[in-house]
C-alpha cells in the first residue's frame, strides 16, 4: 500500500532539490546554507507531525524579505531576485503539506530554475528542466489523489498505474516543446544583461602590459572560445587578439594606430567557425594572420586587429579566414617614430644594452639575431610565481632573477628592439589550444593567454618573434585531453551551438531554407485534382467537429449554470470568481443553495456524473430557489 500523503511529501522534496541545485553555486551565503537547513528541519517537523503555521512563517517571510531588501542595488537585482527565491522557498518546506503550499513549492523550484538561467544556460539546464517537468507532472497527478483525500491509500499496482500513467504526460509533450522552440521569436540579448549591465568573465588577455605589479599570475581554466577547424601544427597556433603599440607612463597600452597599408599575406587561406564565450571584451581572436571575418558587424584597423561593434556580451559565432604566416607585408612603409617611442621610465641597464645593439652598420635582422642571443645567454625560465616587482621589475628580470611570464619576455625584447631602432609592438591573444578530435575544434582556454612581439624590418615586413619560446620551462600547449573530457565539452559545445545560439537570425534562415526548397517542389500530374475532391470528402467532417465542439455543455454544467444564475439573482453581486461553492455556500447562507452544492458535489467531486434523480432533485431545488427568491 503506498500512502499519497508520503508519496506527495517525497515529490515535493524531490522538486525542490532540483530547482535549488542549478542555483546553488550562484547564490549568497545565507541562502546557499539556508534551504538545505530548512530542508531538513522541515523533514523533522512532517514526521514528528508538527509543521510550522502561517502565523509564525508569514512573519518570518517579511523580516526575511526586510533582511534581504536592505541590500538591494540595481546592479544586483539578479543575486537579490535569486536569494530571495530560494529562501523562500525554504520556508514554505518548514509548513504543512496541504494543496496550497505544495503548488507554491512547486512554483517556487520553478522560478529558481528560471533564475538559474540568467547566469548560465549550459548544457545541465536542459538536464534539470526535463526532470523538474517530469516530477511536476507526476506531483500534480499526486495532488489530484490528495486534495480528494489526504489520508488516501493506494494498492502498489494502482500506485504504479498513476505514476506511469502521469509520466507519460511530459514525454508526450516534447515533439511539441521542440515544435515552439523552432518557431517562437527570442531575443539574442541575454536578461541577466540587461538587468545588470555586465555579462560573462573577462577574457584571459588584457589591453594593458604592465610587468611587476603583483609577484604571482593565477591561472584561470576558463573557457574563451572553440574553433571549428582542421587541425594546425602547435607551432602556428597563435591565436592573434589585440596590438599594444604605445606606452601610458610605464605600461603598454593600445594607442590609436598610425595609417599603413597591410598586403594579404601569402599561403593558403584556413577557415575558422569561431564561437567565443560571452565577456566584456570588444576584440575578435583569430588565427594568426587573419585576413577577414564575417558573422558579426566588425571593423579591422590598420595594425589587423579586428573588433566587434559591441561586447561579445552574448553567445555569437563569427568565420575567419587566416593564412599561418610570420609576417605581415605593408606597402609604402610605417610610422616608424611612433613605433620607437618609449616609456616614461627606461631602466639604466635595459638603456645601456640598446646602445650596445643600435651600433652603427649592424642592420635590423643582426641586431634581432643579437638580441636573441642575449636572451639564451641569460637562462632565463619561465614562471608565474615569485615575479620581479619594485621599482625596476624589467631589469630585474632580465639581469637578477631572471624568471617570469611572457609579459616580462615579450615586454623586454620588444622595449630593446625600440632601444636598439628595431620598431616593434606587443601582440596579446592566446598560444595553443586542445583539439577535441570528437567534435572537430579547438577548445581555447584563459590560461593560455599570451602576449609575443612583432618587429618591423625594411623589405620584409611586421616580423612574428616569441621570446617566451627561447625560456627555460615554457610550458606545452595543452593539446589532449581526456576522451571523458572531450565528450562532456562536444556535448556542451552543440548544445550551445544548437539551442543557446538559436536565435531569430538562425529562425528567418530556416525559414527562408524551407521556402526556398517549397518553391522548387514540383506536384505530379493530377495532384491538385486529387486535393480538391479530398478537400471536398472533408467538409461534413470538418462540419461536423464544428457541431461537436459547440454543442452544449454537460449536464452537470448546464445544471450547475442556472442554479448559479439564480444565486446572482437572489443575491447579486455576492459571487466571487475565485470562490469555490462550499465556500458561497457557507458565506451566503442560503439553505437551497447549500442542499445544491451538498448534492452536485458529492458526485461531481467524487468523479462521477449525476444520474437522472440527482439530476432531477437539483432542478427541483433551483425550482423552490428562484420561487422564494421572487
Amino acid at each position: 500500500m503506498v500512502k499519497i500523503k508520503l508519496l506527495l511529501n517525497v515529490l515535493t522534496v524531490c522538486i525542490a532539490v532540483v530547482g535549488y541545485l542549478p542555483l546553488q553555486p550562484y547564490l549568497g551565503p545565507f541562502a546557499r546554507v539556508f534551504l538545505p537547513g530548512a530542508l531538513l528541519l522541515g523533514l523533522y517537523l512532517q514526521w514528528k507531525e508538527r509543521p510550522l503555521s502561517a502565523r509564525v512563517l508569514t512573519p518570518s517571510s517579511i523580516i526575511l524579505f526586510l533582511f534581504f531588501a536592505y541590500g538591494f542595488r540595481m546592479d544586483r537585482l539578479v543575486p537579490v531576485t535569486a536569494d530571495l527565491l530560494v529562501v523562500f522557498l525554504g520556508v514554505r518546506l518548514l509548513g504543512e503539506r496541504s494543496g496550497r503550499n505544495s503548488l507554491q513549492v512547486f512554483a517556487l523550484s520553478l522560478f529558481c530554475l528560471a533564475a538559474s538561467s540568467l547566469y548560465s544556460l549550459s548544457e545541465l539546464f536542459l538536464v534539470y528542466l526535463l526532470l523538474l517537468l517530469l516530477l511536476l507532472a507526476v506531483s500534480l497527478v499526486v495532488l489530484t489523489f490528495h486534495s480528494h483525500d489526504p489520508d488516501i491509500v493506494l494498492p502498489r499496482d494502482q500506485a504504479k498505474t498513476v505514476l506511469s500513467v502521469s509520466t507519460l504526460i511530459p514525454v508526450a509533450s516534447l515533439p511539441l516543446l521542440l515544435f515552439f522552440f523552432l518557431i517562437l521569436p527570442r531575443t539574442q540579448y541575454p536578461l541577466w544583461n540587461f538587468a545588470t549591465g555586465q555579462a560573462g568573465k573577462k577574457t584571459g588577455f588584457s589591453d594593458v602590459v604592465k610587468p611587476g605589479e603583483t609577484s604571482t599570475v593565477a591561472e584561470v581554466k576558463g573557457v574563451v572560445l572553440r574553433a571549428i577547424c582542421s587541425k594546425v601544427p602547435e607551432q602556428q597556433l597563435y591565436w592573434r587578439g589585440i596590438v599594444l603599440n604605445g606606452f601610458k607612463e610605464d605600461a603598454w597600452v593600445r594607442l590609436p594606430p598610425p595609417r599603413e597599408f597591410q598586403l594579404p599575406p601569402k599561403g593558403e587561406t584556413l577557415s575558422q567557425e569561431i564561437y567565443p564565450e560571452p565577456s566584456q571584451s570588444i576584440y575578435l581572436p583569430a588565427l594568426n594572420v587573419a585576413s577577414a571575418i564575417s558573422g558579426v558587424r566588425n571593423e579591422k584597423t590598420p595594425d589587423g586587429v579586428f573588433t566587434g561593434r559591441g561586447r561579445l556580451d552574448k553567445r555569437v559565432k563569427y568565420n575567419a579566414e587566416s593564412v599561418l604566416s610570420d609576417v605581415v607585408q605593408v606597402k609604402g612603409g610605417i610610422d616608424r617614430d611612433f613605433y620607437l617611442k618609449l616609456p616614461a621610465n627606461v631602466p639604466d641597464r635595459m638603456r645601456a644594452k640598446g646602445r650596445e645593439l643600435n651600433r652603427p652598420g649592424i642592420p635590423a635582422a643582426e641586431r634581432m639575431r643579437l638580441l636573441e642571443r642575449f636572451f639564451h645567454e641569460q637562462k632565463l625560465s619561465y614562471a608565474t610565481t615569485r615575479l620581479p616587482v619594485g621599482a625596476d621589475p624589467l631589469g630585474s628580470f632580465l639581469f637578477d632573477k631572471r624568471r617570469g611570464n611572457c609579459e616580462y619576455f615579450a615586454s623586454c625584447y620588444a622595449l630593446l628592439l625600440r632601444l636598439a631602432g628595431v620598431p616593434s609592438r606587443l601582440v596579446g591573444g592566446y598560444r595553443g589550444g586542445t583539439y577535441n578530435a570528437m567534435g572537430g575544434y579547438y577548445l581555447v582556454t584563459e590560461e593560455m593567454a599570451h602576449v609575443w612581439v612583432e618587429a618591423y624590418l625594411d623589405g620584409v615586413g611586421w616580423q612574428f618573434v616569441d621570446p617566451s619560446a627561447w625560456a627555460i620551462g615554457l610550458p606545452r600547449p595543452n593539446e589532449r585531453a581526456g576522451a571523458l573530457r572531450m565528450y562532456l565539452d562536444a556535448a556542451g559545445f552543440y548544445w550551445n551551438k544548437a539551442v543557446v545560439t538559436y536565435d531569430l537570425e538562425m529562425q528567418m534562415d530556416l525559414v527562408r531554407s524551407a521556402g526556398n526548397k517549397a518553391r522548387n517542389i514540383r506536384l505530379p500530374a493530377g495532384t491538385a485534382r486529387m486535393l480538391a475532391t479530398l478537400l471536398i470528402a472533408l467538409l461534413p467532417v470538418a462540419a461536423l467537429l464544428a457541431w461537436y465542439l459547440r454543442r452544449p455543455g454537460s449536464a452537470e454544467e448546464r445544471v450547475l449554470k442556472r442554479m448559479l444564475r439564480a444565486v446572482e439573482k437572489r443575491h447579486p453581486g455576492e459571487a466571487r470568481g475565485n470562490e469555490g461553492l462550499f465556500e458561497l455556500a457557507a458565506r451566503l447562507n442560503d439553505s437551497e443553495f447549500r442542499q445544491f452544492v451538498s448534492l452536485y458535489g458529492d458526485a461531481v467531486y467524487r468523479d462521477r456524473h449525476l444520474n437522472r434523480e440527482e439530476l432531477a432533485r437539483l432542478d427541483e431545488i433551483i425550482r423552490k430557489h428562484r420561487q422564494h427568491g421572487s
